[in-house]
């Protein structure tokens, strides 16, 4: 039970991974899109042990390399990690293998899984009877809403479809009443009150992934902008709106499960967001919602079904927990960034480093050809993402030389020494000369063509493959097969692009499918890099 809880656990990150990814990728900056998506991944991830039963497995096939490394699931980088921290793990199984550590992890499981269950439903009972207590307000203005007035409360919220406002609501103007109540009934019709509801239960069953805890609490920031969103529709007044935000805030006490319309630890961000000004976003459809769910349910599944490469070793999976949990940043002299700029070689990109530099204050870091990110400092030589779980330690020699960086991601801990600036510009020089250009390298189609018969024919040449690839290639053959055997016989071979990574991408057209194909060859025609995908 506890294993398959776990591999849930896992896979539901994953998937939670892949959404963020495409929401960064896409820009999407819509909370109502924002919340149809992670109301999907949160239904998907609730049945994600159900799915892993009934998904086919080994149909996704994962990168033979780490280029993308901002994006790529764990499971993508076991190919890549450090054979020391794999025999460090295998000694500290053995150490303790002596205890039943199944039996003790499940009364773990058990006994605080039933806490937060537990809490949850006492809170739940609470909020319901603060609700049934509370009188009911037959106002014109409600608009036959189900609106009552509770004097245990000082400001308003939603418990269930019922909207629940303080004795003071009748000294408040019409703005503020029209306001209040647009944010409220926006929460009643969109079910939000439920959707947290089953993301806290959610958290409470996975309560060991850091994945869960941040979903729960997504859920609940995105709820309330969208709330916001539908009353400054109605207000037509940002800043008025942003003062009743505030003024709530100041008398908000210990509120009951429920949804308030301020609460203190959220109201900072909501009053900057509102302030912003702009457009306002629009809301979603049936016909919105049902194209969301219908690029989830893939994504899902396929996340839920494969197997072999996606088998995450446990002490693996213990340092990506530790790896995901929160982090604080120290207050540090942008100046001293200075140090640390430069590029950082990939163990298994050596033509992808990774770039550090400064933005003014900000210190910011990509592996050459992706989208930069913003990393804070937690020591002074330790740094980490603000968008995603992942750090980087450099290495600092007895001169105070900075040497290198270990970038800690997905459970594995990967060295890249620095190298010089001229090698670094020079990479990411012929990176953009090369996107640019749009022009496949010499001999990568004829690598790909003979891959392809290798596949089929089920026998892999090694000597057509970079040699510390080849083992990784010929251990996932059979899944490769599985995947590629079924579309038949080789048709077309046709060159799409160059995409932002520097891989030549190619259409291959069977004669019963069509797949693209991401190639990256040596200079002497080898493979370095290859996976395929779904024809976008």
């Amino acid at each position: 039970m506890l294993p398959l809880l776990l591999e849930a656990a896992l896979r539901s990150a994953v998937l939670m991974g892949l959404a963020w990814g495409v929401l960064r990728l896409l820009r999407v900056t819509n909370p109502f899109t924002q919340m149809a998506v992670w109301v999907g991944v949160l239904g998907f991830s609730l049945v994600m042990p159900v799915l892993m039963r009934l998904a086919p497995a080994d149909t996704l096939v994962v990168p033979m390399d780490g280029i993308r490394l901002w994006l790529r699931p764990a499971v993508a980088l076991m190919e890549t990690a450090p054979a020391a921290a794999a025999e460090a793990g295998t000694i500290e199984i053995e150490r303790l293998a002596w205890m039943d550590w199944r039996a003790v992890g499940f009364t773990l499981y058990l006994a605080v899984t039933g806490a937060m269950l537990l809490r949850l439903a006492a809170g739940t009972l609470v909020s319901l009877r603060l609700r049934n207590s509370a009188m009911v307000l037959s106002a014109a203005w409600t608009g036959g809403r189900d609106v009552r007035i509770s004097d245990k409360i000082t400001v308003p919220l939603t418990i269930a479809g019922t909207i629940l406002l303080p004795p003071d609501h009748g000294r408040w103007t019409d703005a503020k009443r029209r306001a209040v109540l647009a944010h409220e009934t926006s929460h009643v019709e969109r079910g939000d009150y439920y959707t947290l509801l089953l993301a806290t239960a959610h958290r409470a069953v996975f309560w060991f992934s850091p994945a869960a805890w941040w979903l729960n609490n997504h859920l609940a920031e995105l709820a309330e902008a969208n709330s916001d969103t539908d009353a400054l529709i109605q207000m037509e007044d940002r800043l008025n709106y942003a003062e009743i935000l505030v003024e709530m805030a100041a008398k908000a006490s210990r509120l009951p499960a429920g949804l308030a319309m301020a609460r203190p630890a959220t109201v900072a961000a909501r009053v900057d967001r509102i302030l912003q000004g702009g457009t306002l976003p629009l809301r979603m459809n049936a016909r919105r919602w049902a194209l969301i769910l219908a690029l989830l349910a893939p994504a899902a599944v396929a996340t839920a079904g494969t197997t072999g490469m996606d088998k995450v070793d446990p002490m693996v999976a213990e340092r990506m927990a530790e790896q995901q949990k929160p982090r604080k940043a120290i207050t540090m002299d942008p100046a001293a960034y200075d140090k640390f700029v430069g590029y950082y070689e990939m163990p298994f990109a050596k033509a992808r480093p990774v770039k550090v530099y400064r933005d003014g204050d900000r210190f910011m870091a990509n592996v050459i050809g992706q989208n930069p990110m913003e990393f804070l400092p937690e020591s002074p030589t330790k740094f980490f993402s603000k968008d995603m779980p992942m750090q980087g330690s450099f290495q600092v020699d007895a001169a105070g030389k900075v040497t290198g960086v270990v970038l800690h991601q997905n459970g594995h801990e990967l060295p890249a020494p620095r190298i010089d600036d001229a090698t670094g510009k020079s990479l990411e020089t012929a990176l953009v000369d090369r996107v640019k250009g749009n022009k496949p390298l010499p001999g990568s189609e004829a690598a790909l063509r003979a891959h392809i018969a290798q596949i089929k024919a089920g026998k892999i040449d090694r000597d057509s493959i970079l040699a510390d690839r080849a083992d990784g290639v010929i251990a996932v053959l059979p899944k490769i097969q599985k995947e590629m055997l079924p579309l038949g016989e080789l048709k077309n071979l046709e060159f799409r692009r160059v995409d932002a990574g520097g891989m030549d991408v190619y259409r291959a057209t069977y004669e019963k499918g069509v797949r693209d194909w991401w190639v990256l060859v040596t200079p002497d025609g080898k493979l370095d890099s290859m996976w395929f995908g779904p024809a976008a």
